[in-house]
């Protein structure tokens, strides 16, 4: 749900992002009222927007015109991941040599990439985690390393489970000093049109090195970041990272030679509404250089109705909010099929053995995994339940609003590939 009613302050946050040298109207800083500003306060740091607002408010010579309590937020949330990904920086260098050194060949993902050779400087873009792509013959190796060289997990669960189904990543592993490691096995939904089949076996093969000190990192080529950035904007978050992705969009075309032919071809092949979205929105608020004839050839004009609002809308939602509405719970709260929702209800309080393995010591085709129920009904007590349980006794309207775009935004994208939503 937006978190403030302002749209103005919305309108003004994407026009300060906007690759262009000015702000279209700077009196827009002098209407602000401080809750305003408190909300573009909150929108930066719940999408990670402070750095790179920052860095833009002082390129554009916005600072007179912006209040120093909120400069000194920006500033020290700008340093504060300077740190962190300088941090982040020497970690990832010291993982890929780790497993290179056992042979295990691993790709850096979108962050590395954009933190270190997109962003003008390596805080403006922030980093929760270092994301890795390894082979799924070589994954659970790769992690059994990784803890036998110090890194903790916090899943009791078994990794093999996480190589089928809907799971593209590992649990994430962690040193003492907190710098999280996402291990991937893939980097998309598996599809049963196999969609997305053509994009995992080529990433490989396409894939560039770089220089970060004196190591060669391997990370996918620009198109595949592109590609990727957009498959996990909408398809992996609905949207819920915020404005972030249409930047890391918007960055990475104008500093890249993008090959367009390439994804147009692979618009074509079942990734149209992947791209079309964040594409398009890239290019209407922040400004990305994509050719028109691109736009036209993901036929932009045809049915924007079906997903414009619904994109805008979760673009500044609650991000606490979405983790907590996944697909069952869509169903729950706006499906008008009452054998749906009673469907959905049983698919969250009895998951199969495969999803139980996740989660606890038990291997997804044993029997006792369902003697882990009483444990999975503690956690879900524990954990998701009061808080959904919060916000919908504190705003009802506005969760079941989230909801609806939710899966309406979803249902839009499958009407390209014909996969079922399942996040």
């Amino acid at each position: 749900m937006p978190l403030h009613d302002s749209d103005t302050t919305r309108v003004l946050i994407l026009d300060i992002l906007r690759l262009s040298p000015t702000l279209p109207d700077s009196s827009q800083l002098l209407r602000m009222k401080e809750p305003d500003w408190d909300y573009l306060i909150r929108v930066a740091g719940m999408h990670r927007l402070g750095p790179v607002l920052h860095d833009c408010i002082l390129r554009k010579n916005l600072l007179p015109l912006t209040p120093p309590r909120v400069v000194k937020v920006l500033q020290k949330t700008t340093r504060k991941h300077s740190l962190r990904n300088l941090a982040l920086y020497q970690e990832l260098i010291a993982v890929t040599r780790l497993l290179a050194a056992s042979k295990i060949p691993s790709l850096a993902l979108k962050g590395a990439f954009l933190a270190n050779f997109t962003y003008q400087a390596i805080g403006l873009r922030p980093m929760r985690d270092i994301d890795l792509l390894v082979p799924k013959t070589h994954v659970v190796k790769a992690f059994e390393l990784l803890k036998e060289n110090g890194y903790q997990t916090g899943y009791d669960g078994l990794p093999e489970a996480h190589l089928e189904g809907k799971k593209i990543h590992l649990p994430p592993l962690a040193r003492p000093n907190g710098i999280p490691i996402e291990l991937h096995h893939r980097l998309t939904f598996p599809h049963p049109n196999g969609v997305t089949d053509e994009y995992e076996s080529a990433i490989w093969t396409r894939s560039i090195s770089k220089r970060m000190g004196n190591t060669s990192i391997k990370f996918p080529c620009v198109e595949d970041l592109l590609l990727h950035l957009c498959y996990h904007a909408t398809e992996g978050h609905q949207f819920s990272i915020g404005p972030l992705a249409l930047m890391d969009v918007a960055l990475l075309i104008q500093d890249n030679q993008i090959d367009w032919d390439e994804i147009v071809r692979m618009a074509s092949n079942g990734w149209r509404h992947y791209l079309l979205a964040p594409l398009y929105l890239a290019k209407l608020h922040i400004g990305a250089d994509i050719p028109e004839w691109v736009m036209e050839a993901l036929d932009v004009g045809r049915d924007k109705t079906q997903w414009l609002e619904s994109a805008e809308y979760l673009l500044f939602s609650e991000l606490g909010d979405h983790m907590l509405l996944n697909s069952s719970m869509q169903k729950i709260l706006c499906s008008e099929n009452l054998h749906e929702r009673i469907w959905s209800v049983t698919e969250i309080l009895f998951p199969t053995r495969a999803t139980i393995a996740t989660h606890f010591p038990v291997r997804p085709d044993a029997f006792r995994a369902f003697l882990y129920y009483p444990s999975h009904w503690r956690r879900l007590m524990k954990k998701k339940l009061p808080l959904l349980i919060s916000r919908l006794l504190q705003q009802p309207a506005e969760i079941e609003k989230l909801a609806a775009h939710k899966q309406a935004f979803s249902s839009w994208l499958e009407t390209d590939t014909g996969r079922t939503p399942d996040q």
